[in-house]
């Protein structure tokens, strides 16, 4: 028996997001800026330090209340 999903919902807009990315030749890693917790963070994989940069994907809202 096969799963059919019947919502028709429409896929999330994609946008220019502000990010860290790795500067480490041998790491693909990022992260958005509106979820990291430093103003330079190293990165969260080998620890190299991290670059701004931004990435066209999808939007995401950070709800955190606690963000410093």
């Amino acid at each position: 028996m096969a799963y059919y999903n019947n919502r028709r919902e429409e896929p999330l807009p994609n946008e220019d997001i502000n990010t860290w990315e790795c500067v480490s030749e041998n790491c693909n890693g990022w992260m958005r800026k509106d979820f990291s917790t430093s103003e330079a963070p190293a990165c969260p994989f080998c620890g190299s330090q991290m670059e701004s940069g931004t990435r066209h994907t999808h939007f995401l809202k950070n709800n955190n209340l606690h963000k410093e």
